[in-house]
C-alpha cells in the first residue's frame, strides 16, 4: 500500500534571523515560526491527507510546531529526532566562533562530516541516528507520518536517502527554510 512520509522542518525560532549553532538549545518560535506552523495546518488541511502517525523532535521549537499544526492528532516525541549536538558552540554565534575560537571553526570547516565539538556529535554521528530513527518509525508504523524535526537532522537524513556524500557542499545544497515541507 502506498504510503507518504512528510518531513517538517519547524517553525522559525526566537534566533532565526542569527547565524548561530543552535542544536539542542531549547528555544521558543518566534511570531513568524508561530505563523509558519499555522501555515503547515493550513497546507495539510487543505490536502485532505489523512495523517497516521505522528513524531516529532522533544524539543519546544518542535513540539510546538507540531502541536499547531496537527492539534487534534497526538504525537510521539523522541530526543533521538533531536538536532544535531553543537555541545558547547551551542547557542553561539557563528563570527563569535570564528574569531573567538578560529581553530575550532577552521577544523569545522575542513572536515564538517566528522569534526566534533567539545561535548557533541559529528554530521556523521548525527547522520547514524537519524537513519536509526528514521527506519525504526518506518518499520512501527502504517500509513501516512509526520516527522517533524530540524535542518542539520533533516539534512544529513536526506542525504542518506539520497545517497550523497556527507560533505560540506551536499550538506548545505539541501535547502531547509523553517516550516518547510520534505
Amino acid at each position: 500500500m502506498k504510503r507518504n512520509i512528510y518531513i517538517l522542518r519547524h517553525g522559525e525560532t526566537e534566533y532565526g534571523r542569527e547565524k548561530r549553532y543552535i542544536g539542542h538549545t531549547d528555544c521558543r518560535l518566534s511570531v513568524k515560526g508561530i505563523n509558519d506552523a499555522k501555515q503547515l495546518a493550513c497546507i495539510f488541511m487543505e490536502s485532505g491527507v489523512i495523517i497516521n502517525s505522528i513524531f516529532s523532535s522533544d524539543l519546544i521549537r518542535c513540539k510546538s510546531t507540531v502541536n499547531i499544526a496537527f492539534p487534534d492528532q497526538k504525537a510521539i516525541f523522541l530526543e533521538e529526532l533531536r538536532e544535531i549536538n553543537m555541545g558547547n558552540l551551542d547557542g553561539l554565534i557563528f563570527g563569535e566562533v570564528k574569531n573567538k575560537y578560529p581553530e575550532v571553526y577552521k577544523k569545522r570547516g575542513e572536515n564538517i562530516a566528522d569534526f566534533i565539538p567539545l561535548n557533541g556529535e559529528s554530521f556523521r554521528e548525527c547522520q547514524k541516528r537519524a537513519i536509526k530513527i528514521f527506519n525504526y518509525i518506518i518499520y512501527s508504523t502504517q500509513g501516512n507520518v509526520v516527522i517533524c524535526s530540524h535542518a542539520g537532522f533533516i539534512r544529513v537524513l536526506l542525504c542518506s536517502l539520497l545517497n550523497l556524500e556527507l560533505n560540506l557542499d551536499n550538506i548545505f545544497n539541501i535547502k531547509q527554510d523553517y516550516g518547510c515541507i520534505n
